[in-house]
């Protein structure tokens, strides 16, 4: 392990998450370079997340206690005690590679023009991997249509600081993609590590996943009114590239329906259609 000044400081918001937080804080314990300081708000976390919280001590740790106020007041306070000019976000129930800080470090130290640095992440349940996601980084044009990068990062706290930080009004989530579009929006990209570096934990209760079923409209469109001036700038790309999705969107759908599993089905729920139309009439 390499002991040295890093000049990070790793953020994690816990809310009910004792059962994972010790695997968070282990992957931060194990990296090649650890942080300067790791502080973790508890977000009013119910008496089982508080008593595994106060049983983990370790000189680089400092855990703060605040009433519920969501992940972005939760961060932004974090990030307000830091004193360390980079800043790594990490959700308590995910956990880094043993190097992500060392490489996003020397990304950032030899970029200035890089905000903040992600990498390939493994989307895994209980201990089957589901996916590999692959943001793909990049300017401001490139996180109006989708997040581009990834909420576990690295980046500048006078990036932070220039945006006034994490909103705290999207408490459903979103909130790390509007925070990429408001430091972007002043120049500069995401750089993206070509290596998976980060797991990301899918809960039975997942916020991300009631932000895209039951959210996902109200807070997309609550990014565009908030960034209008941006979707204006790049009104040409916009549309194209909403052009193609849908052209890909179609294609699957075309695809699903003429699948051999689709037309059994479809003609399995014939019978249920029929009955339902005789007794509409």
């Amino acid at each position: 392990m390499i002991n040295r000044v890093s000049n990070v400081t790793v953020v994690i918001p816990c809310y009910n998450d004792g059962e994972y937080i010790g695997r968070a804080l282990k992957s931060i314990y194990e990296q090649t370079l650890l942080p300067d300081k790791i502080i973790v708000i508890d977000d009013g976390s119910d008496a089982q997340t508080k008593n595994v919280l106060q049983s983990h001590v370790h000189p680089l740790l400092q855990i703060v206690y605040q009433e519920n106020k969501g992940v972005s007041a939760a961060r932004n306070l974090a990030i307000s005690l830091a004193i360390t000019p980079y800043i790594v976000n990490l959700d308590a129930d995910d956990y880094f590679e043993q190097t992500f800080i060392e490489k996003s470090i020397a990304v950032l130290n030899g970029n200035p023009d890089i905000l903040a640095v992600s990498s390939y992440c493994r989307v895994f349940k209980q201990s089957n991997t589901l996916e590999i996601v692959k943001p793909l980084g990049g300017q401001v044009k490139d996180f109006i249509i989708m997040n581009s990068s990834r909420a576990n990062s690295m980046f500048r706290k006078c990036s932070w600081e220039a945006t006034g930080g994490f909103d705290v009004k999207m408490k459903d989530g979103y909130e790390d993609w509007e925070f990429w579009i408001s430091i972007l929006k002043q120049g500069g990209s995401i750089y993206i590590i070509n290596e998976v570096l980060s797991h990301y934990r899918i809960k039975k209760t997942s916020r991300d996943q009631k932000a895209l079923l039951n959210h996902d409209y109200e807070l997309r469109k609550y990014i565009y009114a908030k960034h209008k001036e941006v979707y204006e700038e790049h009104i040409g790309f916009y549309v194209l590239e909403l052009l193609r999705q849908n052209s890909m969107f179609r294609k699957t759908v075309r695809k699903i329906k003429r699948s051999a599993e689709f037309t059994i089905g479809f003609n399995l729920l014939k019978p249920i259609r029929l009955v339902k139309k005789i007794f509409k009439k």
